[in-house]
């Protein structure tokens, strides 16, 4: 009995084993991708010019680049549609970064050893003069290859500070691929 009762058990794995053994059976298949590459793409930009020399300056004045709003060119010199950004930094004393500056204002005004920066791009009627600040903002959106935009900046001085030091700022353009 235990010669049937092992055969048994046998033959019932062997028969559920058989509706199985097709997909035990190894076998492939092939997929087939095909794309196309782009050319490279190129996120580049020049300004022309890229320095404002001042000059002297008195205590709460306002100076514009001249032409006002025509100063500077930027270009897009890529071969992708760019969208730009704008941010400026602290002015500092230039014989001694460390020891001195004049503070960035958040809204383009100006007070007390801190000025104000402002923008405005050309046929930009809408926002007018924009505010730079240190948080990096929208400079223009949307700009073709080989397109350029030009704009000018604003300077209101500091309503009192320490003459007779040079200071110097930076502002920072920046672009990334357009979305």
């Amino acid at each position: 009995m235990v010669k049937v009762g092992i055969t048994c058990v046998l033959l019932a794995i062997i028969l559920a084993l058989i509706p199985c053994l097709p997909a035990l059976a190894r076998d492939t298949g092939t997929i087939t991708i095909t794309m196309t590459g782009v050319d490279e793409i190129s996120i580049a930009i020049t300004l022309e010019p890229t320095e404002w020399y001042i000059g002297d300056i008195a205590a709460d004045m306002e100076r514009k680049t001249s032409p006002p709003i025509e100063w500077c060119i930027l270009t897009n010199t890529g071969n992708v549609d760019i969208d730009t950004f704008i941010e400026g930094e602290d002015a500092k004393w230039v014989d001694n970064p460390g020891a001195y500056k004049w503070m960035l204002s958040s809204d383009g005004t100006n007070g007390e050893d801190t000025y104000g920066l402002w923008f405005r791009i050309s046929g930009d009627t809408a926002r007018g003069y924009v505010p730079v600040t240190k948080a990096e903002s929208e400079f223009w959106p949307y700009i073709e290859p080989v397109q350029h935009k030009q704009f000018g900046l604003k300077l209101l001085t500091p309503t009192s500070f320490d003459a007779d030091k040079q200071m110097q700022t930076h502002i920072i353009i920046s672009a990334v691929a357009a979305s």
